[in-house]
């Protein structure tokens, strides 16, 4: 098992994601939205933290369960 620990806000809080379980992960493209979401597990979130440059994490029981970029493709 691979885990690594990721600062999630300015508060120096850390949350555990846990690298082998990215094989299961589902990462979907909603072009309505224009956002990618990686999708770790499906049980409910605890907490929502939205991040800068549009990234919101959501976290249960202490690990990371999905993470989504907002606006990830940028028009020109």
């Amino acid at each position: 098992m691979y885990v690594t620990e990721i600062k999630v806000d300015r508060e120096a809080r850390r949350v555990v994601l846990d690298l082998s379980e990215l094989e299961r992960a589902a990462v979907v493209y909603d072009n309505i939205t224009n956002t990618l979401h990686i999708v770790i597990s499906n049980e409910e979130a605890d907490e929502t933290i939205l991040l800068e440059n549009n990234i919101i994490v959501k976290i249960s029981c202490g690990r990371i369960i999905s993470i989504s970029i907002q606006e990830v493709l940028k028009s020109s």
